[in-house]
């Protein structure tokens, strides 16, 4: 028998896959409430699942071939916890920096409070200095 928890958890599994791996954005419609409460948006990032729309098309346009790794992740109650690896090449403008076709790598710990199936918050602790560092941001 599967519990809540383990379904919330393979439901966020399910969604990070589609969305970074299979660059499945209508993904965000089925597993984001459309109210979803962002605590760490990018800079300017509109309010609920068109933020994350928006945000997840920066990321694509920037880093075409963009693919997360799963390296661990766990739940507990309402809540999943995912750390992962983003991997890419710099190909496109982000955050005004035009393209350097340098790789990335960066890692990432997220948190996701689920409510009747699907995202209703969002927590994200990325290593921002580590990317920003690959791409040549010699000072911030």
């Amino acid at each position: 028998m599967t519990t809540i928890t383990e379904q919330n958890k393979q439901i966020c599994l399910t969604f990070l896959d589609e969305v970074h791996n299979k660059h499945n954005l209508k993904a965000i419609n089925d597993y984001v409430s459309k109210d979803v409460v962002s605590h760490d948006p990018m800079p300017n990032q509109k309010a609920g699942t068109e933020g994350v729309k928006e945000t997840m098309e920066l990321f694509r346009s920037a880093f075409p071939d963009k693919h997360i790794t799963i390296n661990d992740s766990m739940a507990e109650h309402d809540k999943v916890m995912v750390k992962l690896t983003c991997f890419g090449t710099h190909k496109g403008d982000f955050m005004g920096m035009s393209a350097t076709n340098n790789p990335i790598a960066y890692e990432e710990v997220l948190i996701f409070r689920m409510k009747d199936g699907k995202i209703v918050e969002h927590w994200a602790v990325a290593d921002a200095m580590a990317l920003l560092q690959q791409l040549g941001v010699k000072e911030i």
